[in-house]
C-alpha cells in the first residue's frame, strides 16, 4: 500500500513539475509579446508625439500652395491681358 501511495506521489511530482515547465515556458512567450507590445507602444507614441508639427507643416504647405495658386491666376491673368492686347495693336 505504501509503495502505490508513493508512486502516486510521484506521478503527482511529475504532473506537477510538467506543469511548472509549461507555466514556465507560457510566461516566457508571455514575456516576450509583452516587449513587443511595449516596442510597438513606444513607436506609436513618437509617431503621436511628432503628428503635431506634421500637421502644422501640412497646413502650411497648404497655405503656401494656396499662395501660389493665387500668383498662377495673377499671372495668368496678366498674360492674357497682354495678349489680348497685342491683337489689338496687330
Amino acid at each position: 500500500m505504501q509503495i502505490q501511495t508513493l508512486d502516486q506521489l510521484h506521478d503527482r511530482i511529475e504532473s506537477m513539475i510538467d506543469l511548472i515547465q509549461r507555466l514556465k515556458d507560457e510566461n516566457s512567450l508571455l514575456k516576450d509579446k509583452n516587449q513587443q507590445l511595449e516596442t510597438q507602444l513606444q513607436e506609436m507614441r513618437q509617431s503621436f508625439e511628432q503628428m503635431p508639427s506634421k500637421q502644422e507643416r501640412l497646413e502650411e504647405l497648404e497655405r503656401e500652395n494656396g499662395e501660389l495658386r493665387n500668383k498662377q491666376d495673377d499671372v495668368k491673368t496678366r498674360v492674357e491681358s497682354m495678349l489680348s492686347r497685342l491683337d489689338v495693336v496687330q
